[in-house]
């Protein structure tokens, strides 16, 4: 039997397989669990212990040790096992990958992974290569939300579904969907049949990128939908570990070296924020790092295992690197680094997918909790990065650019030799770069008259616009599609001066006799921390109560409001010299 492995659900001395399009089979095997102990004959007394071996490991001090893995005829023993483990002394290790994980990873059933399972349920054969293949498994799988007046609702009698690339809609009572893998919310969820339902979320992707997570994570998908992105991080960690045979730690004490103030200082940064110049500005640049902080990372060895170890690498703020062996952290960032720049050319949605994971990988090293990182190596991370965007700056004004705008890992810039110019930082600096031409960008001030610099908006030469900052998820529906409609028209502008204020300006007007006189509660609908909200006369009510009027001067302020930051933006400062 051949087909993609969907999920995994244990069994006495086995794991029954999910297979695309409902199959199943079942797989005889045990369940591993590490545990650190002097008398490995107490627990071996479980009944669904079958038998144990010593092994040598090494912690991430670089110490040997000796490690205990147990055999378990029952995935549930683990946690009675677990939960032992102070009142009869020893440690259970290697949490991470999950047990299921490890089982699957041992029967080469990773999941949506294309297998070949023996029919007497004795071997399974992976028939992909294990890293490096990146073509989307052939599944079906959709997301589906119930809607009312205000947007989704679990009370909706309307669904949206989006079945692979495909959308439907209708009526709840003539939905009758049937998928590998579903995200369904509401009423909805009683008309879907899938192999893997998921119900509830916490990560910020989306099913097709939830997927990925589970491939590249070789671990089933219904451990990793409610995790947060640290957890999807560290299991990819956690098999770079594993493989080496490093313990993986149910908990790392770490405590932080005591340091003065003004060492504090010297270290505590964040990234190097410049306060853009004011105005809009013709035939720009943005250049940006590509993975900035994971790449840095990657390129200077920065794991907990590897900092302040020895002096290979000694920096002025008072740490130093080890490079003798490639750090945890390093080498699982590697990979992910080079699989999202190979899917960004064939899937953008599950390179979102992996980007959230390295964006993660940051900030989840200086997190206390954290298996793989520790203070010091996340002020490092940061250190590296001011000290690589002030370097291109100077190469910047060397081939004689104006630099305009610079954010942590992106520069703004205008001049003639950019091509030389980058060439120039990516020698200099080893990391990559991705450079997108503007036909023009736009600034803006904040209600104060100064720079705003998570606020900006520029055209691309393709046509596309740029909007960061401007448009916000928790502004009311009608702000929203003014927002977007005045993009709309400063899209059509090739340069600054060809801007129309005239047509912004009548956008302004036209909206606000919508405001006035619309007919269509939902204009009115703003979502605060996921929950729709309309402002009535009285102060904000929810809007699934019940749509009971709104306040018309307060969307009417707010229209004006937008409109005056626009506004303020272009007037006097249509084309910056």
């Amino acid at each position: 039997m051949e087909g993609y492995v969907i999920d995994a659900i244990p069994s006495h001395k086995s794991v029954i397989l999910v297979l695309d399009n409902f199959r199943r089979v079942k797989i005889r095997t045990t369940f591993p669990i590490y545990v650190k102990t002097d008398k490995p004959e107490i627990i071996a007394q479980h009944p669904s212990v079958l038998s144990y071996e010593e092994e040598m490991w090494r912690d991430l001090e670089g110490r040997d040790l000796k490690l205990y893995r147990f055999e378990l005829s029952d995935i549930n023993a683990y946690n009675y096992i677990k939960d032992k483990s102070r009142e009869w002394g020893y440690e259970v290790v290697n949490e991470l990958p999950t047990v299921l994980a490890q089982a699957l990873y041992r029967l080469n059933a990773y999941p949506f992974r294309k297998v070949r399972v023996a029919e007497d349920g004795s071997k399974v054969e992976l028939i992909e290569e294990e890293e490096g293949y990146i073509e989307f498994p052939k599944i079906k799988y959709a997301t589906v939300i119930t809607t009312d007046w205000y947007g989704p609702s679990l009370k909706g009698k309307e669904f949206v579904a989006k079945v692979n690339d495909e959308e439907i809609r209708g009526r709840i009572e003539d939905l009758d969907l049937k998928v590998d893998v579903a995200e369904c919310y509401g009423l909805a969820c009683d008309k879907v049949k899938a192999s893997v339902k998921i119900t509830s979320k916490k990560a910020p992707v989306s099913v097709k990128g939830l997927i990925e997570w589970s491939l590249i994570s070789k671990t089933p998908i219904r451990e990793l939908y409610n995790a947060t992105i640290g957890k999807a991080l560290t299991i990819n960690e956690a098999w770079v570990a594993f493989k080496r045979k490093v313990i993986v730690p149910s908990v790392v004490p770490r405590v932080e070296k005591m340091r003065t103030i003004e060492e504090l200082k010297a270290v505590d940064k964040g990234g190097l924020i410049l306060f853009p110049k004011l105005g809009c500005y013709d035939d720009v640049y943005q250049v940006d790092f590509s993975s900035m902080y994971p790449s840095l990372i990657v390129k200077y060895n920065i794991s907990a295992e590897t900092v302040d170890r020895c002096e290979d690498i000694v920096t002025e703020i008072g740490h130093s690197i080890c490079l003798k062996e490639k750090g945890i952290v390093p080498e699982a960032l590697e990979w992910l680094i080079k699989r999202k720049r190979e899917l960004k050319r064939v899937d953008k949605e599950r390179a979102e997918a992996i980007k959230w994971i390295l964006v993660a990988s940051f900030g989840y090293l200086g997190y206390r909790n954290s298996k793989f990182g520790k203070i010091e190596a996340y002020e490092l991370v940061t250190y590296f990065a001011r000290k690589t965007l002030r370097r291109a700056i100077d190469l910047a004004e060397e081939f004689g650019l104006e630099v305009l705008h610079g954010i942590i890992d992106s520069l703004i810039v205008r001049g003639e030799r950019v091509e030389e110019f980058v060439k120039s930082v990516e020698e200099d600096t080893g990391l990559s770069l991705e450079v997108e031409k503007m036909d023009w960008v736009l600034f803006f001030s904040s209600r104060e008259g100064m720079p705003y610099p998570m606020r900006y908006l520029g055209r691309l030469s393709n046509g596309e616009m740029k909007v960061k900052g401007l448009v916000r998820s928790n502004m009311p529906n009608v702000i929203i599609d003014f927002l977007n409609d005045v993009v709309k028209v400063m899209a059509k502008a090739r340069r600054c001066e060809d801007i129309d204020l005239d047509e912004i300006r009548r956008l302004r007007d036209e909206y606000r006799r919508r405001i006035i006189s619309s007919k269509d509660p939902k204009d009115y609908v703003l979502w605060i921390k996921d929950k729709p909200y309309v402002r009535g006369v009285n102060g904000f009510y929810r809007a699934y109560e019940g749509y009971n009027g709104r306040d018309v001067y307060y969307y009417l302020n707010y229209l004006d409001r937008e409109y005056e930051v626009i506004l303020s933006a272009l007037n006097g400062l249509q084309v910056a010299r």
